[in-house]
């Protein structure tokens, strides 16, 4: 009896351990966190607390690429090195499931916690790649908010929709055509386009003879913006026959770097394209229902 009551004590005091373990998180959030990828950059910045996100790659900065290219001024940049990411010596590093293989692998060899992304190919992906990268920061309230916010408003562009679709096609430089599966053939579905290079049977990014293009007449050709400093391979997106087409609305209808990545801000493609197709395709009443 007299051992009996002596354990009491340590299994009252295991009991309360146990209690306290369950009410205890299982993971703080961390406090430092490093991007190494274009993408990923702009997941974390669009959701990251202050002082949390403590360097992005230098592909954030450029205006061609990201479509917070001015926020990532605001963070120390990295070239996604090993060595670099030794030195910021932060709790998570983030980055995608397609670059840097030799970096990452280190790097989970060193001990360090490594998250991969995926490129989100559709839009249908990109609320769980939010709720994702909420949930690895501590972030789930603001990440919950902006996929619920990005869902409802895909929603809202799609009621406002009537009528055959218009069809579309997004050239860009050397004859290249954006099939299905892409982000790109995901934007002009969202906003009530027919992908013609997808209906033609293209699957994923591929080259598309010009001549194609002219023998399809599409609605609306999307091409980029002018580069800085121009190449061969953009004079084909401007090739006179192109020009030429009747009632083909030709030009660079989505914001520069909207299709680079599967993030939030990638709704400003689609607003920009509905209201092209509510220009182009308008509804009168219930009549083009």
């Amino acid at each position: 009896m007299p051992k009996r009551r002596k354990c009491l004590p340590c299994l009252s005091g295991l009991a309360l351990l146990a209690g306290a373990l369950l009410v205890a998180p299982v993971s703080a959030a961390p406090k430092r966190v490093m991007s190494l990828n274009l993408c990923t950059d702009q997941l974390a910045m669009t959701l990251a607390g202050p002082d949390q996100l403590v360097s992005v790659s230098f592909l954030a900065r450029e205006p061609g690429l990201s479509m917070l290219h001015e926020e990532a001024r605001s963070y120390p940049a990295n070239h996604g090195l090993a060595e670099e990411v030794f030195l910021e010596n932060p709790d998570l590093v983030v980055t995608g499931t397609y670059s840097l293989h030799n970096t990452t692998a280190l790097l989970k060899r060193l001990g360090f916690h490594v998250e991969e992304f995926s490129f989100a190919q559709t839009l249908e992906t990109i609320p769980g790649e939010v709720r994702r990268m909420g949930a690895l920061i501590g972030q789930e309230k603001r990440a919950q908010a902006i996929a619920d916010d990005f869902t409802r408003e895909l929603e809202t562009i799609a009621a406002g929709q009537c009528g055959k679709d218009p069809t579309m096609i997004a050239y860009d430089q050397n004859g290249i055509a954006s099939g299905r599966g892409t982000l790109a053939d995901s934007v002009m579905q969202a906003a009530g386009f027919a992908n013609l290079a997808a209906d033609m049977g293209v699957i994923g990014v591929a080259p598309f003879p010009l001549e194609q293009v002219i023998a399809a007449h599409p609605d609306v050709i999307s091409i980029g913006a002018p580069q800085k400093a121009p190449t061969l391979g953009e004079f084909v997106t401007r090739h006179p026959a192109i020009g030429a087409l009747p009632d083909t609305r030709i030009g660079a209808f989505v914001p520069e770097a909207s299709l680079s990545c599967g993030i939030p801000s990638v709704i400003e493609a689609v607003r920009a394209l509905a209201a092209l197709r509510t220009e182009i395709a308008p509804c009168h009443g219930n009549a083009a229902q």
